[in-house]
C-alpha cells in the first residue's frame, strides 16, 4: 500500500493489544513513522513508531490499552512531520491479549527487569 496515510480494518473486542509491521519509505532519507489506531470510540494517536530509512524495511513495534472494547478497529500508519513519502506496509498484525495474558506478560517483564538489575548491582559491587 502506497501514500501518506496507510491502514486496514479488523474487528476488536479486547483491551489490550500489540502491533508489529514492516515498514519501508520511498521520497526521504529517512521519517518518523507513526502507528495509531481508531475505534468506535476513540482516536489513540500513537501506539508504536518507527524511524524507517529510504529504501529499507524497518520494524516498527507497538502496543495499547483500550478505554473500552471496540468492533472495529482502523489502523493508520502516517509520517509524523506531515512530509510526502510513500509507505509500503507487509506483515501487519494487532495481536489481542486478554486481561490474563497481559498481566501474566507484565509481571514477567517486571521480574526480567529486577533480576538483570539485581545482578548488575552485584556485580559493580564486587569491583
Amino acid at each position: 500500500m502506497t501514500s501518506s496515510g496507510s491502514s486496514f480494518i479488523q474487528d476488536w473486542l479486547t483491551l489490550f493489544g500489540a502491533i508489529t509491521a514492516w515498514i519501508k519509505i520511498q521520497g526521504a532519507n529517512s521519517a518518523l513513522i507513526r502507528a495509531s489506531l481508531k475505534t468506535e470510540n476513540r482516536t489513540y494517536n500513537c501506539i508504536g513508531t518507527v524511524l524507517a530509512k529510504n529504501g529499507c524495511w524497518s520494524f516498527l513495534k507497538g502496543g495499547f490499552v483500550l478505554d473500552s472494547p471496540s468492533n472495529l478497529a482502523l489502523l493508520l500508519f502516517q509520517n509524523s512531520d506531515d512530509k510526502d513519502i510513500d509507505i509500503t506496509i507487509d506483515s501487519s498484525s494487532l495481536q489481542p491479549f486478554t486481561d490474563q495474558e497481559w498481566k501474566f506478560n507484565q509481571q514477567f517483564m517486571i521480574n526480567t527487569v529486577i533480576t538483570v538489575d539485581t545482578l548488575c548491582e552485584m556485580i559493580f559491587q564486587q569491583w
